[in-house]
């Protein structure tokens, strides 16, 4: 059942895992594991990223970080050129992050974002629970390690990775900078490479 902005409610399946396909127009086919013990007992949530698709582009340009590496389990970037928001400060006791806004009024529109460390060669992966105007977020988990102030704030991208290794992280060729920073686990040790997509060929993650 639809219930608008890219959600749906399915009935009457049961609780049983499955595979899922998803086919939505504009964007790369779909499959994700449906694995309950995984989600949440009372409302069994499932997010799934969607990879805009090459064919049907209609003249925006896209490009695209491929190739394989093995043991390669996830794959995510966030860039490190395009970002209005900046933290400032974090009150660990009641997990609420204040942030630096440029466009002075709190407007997080998705849920994942990277907390850019100040070496600019590592982020942390936050996920929003609550926006709190004007200026702060409640986070689902906390921190992990200290940030100093005016760390940059950037969106997550997601990439798709196959069984055998081989990855898709697709970004909008929207500005003359595409750098980012990306991050990937292997074998369950965490990686991040700096990657230039208007350079892909020259950026195989390692």
């Amino acid at each position: 059942i639809p219930r608008g902005g890219g959600n749906f409610v399915f009935i009457n399946t049961g609780r049983s895992d499955s595979t899922l396909t998803l086919k939505v127009f504009g964007y790369e086919d779909a499959v994700v594991n449906v694995q309950y013990e995984k989600l949440d007992q009372v409302v069994p949530l499932l997010q799934v990223f969607l990879i805009p698709s090459e064919k049907l582009a209609k003249g925006e340009r896209l490009c695209s970080l491929t190739g394989t590496l093995q043991g390669l389990e996830e794959i995510e970037a966030v860039s490190l050129a395009q970002s209005n928001i900046c933290f400032n400060e974090y009150n660990e006791r009641k997990g609420l992050m204040k942030l630096f806004l440029a466009k002075g009024r709190l407007s997080m529109e998705h849920v994942h974002y990277g907390l850019i460390g100040s070496d600019r060669m590592h982020y942390e992966h936050i996920a929003i629970a609550e926006e709190i105007p004007p200026d702060l977020i409640k986070l689902r988990e906390p921190l992990t390690e200290t940030f100093p102030v005016n760390s940059q704030i950037s969106r997550v991208i997601f990439g798709n990775v196959s069984p055998d290794g081989s990855y898709l992280l697709r970004v909008r060729d929207n500005a003359e900078q595409l750098i980012y920073l990306v991050r990937y686990r292997v074998n369950g040790e965490i990686r991040f490479q700096t990657v230039d997509f208007h350079h892909c060929v020259d950026n195989e993650l390692q």
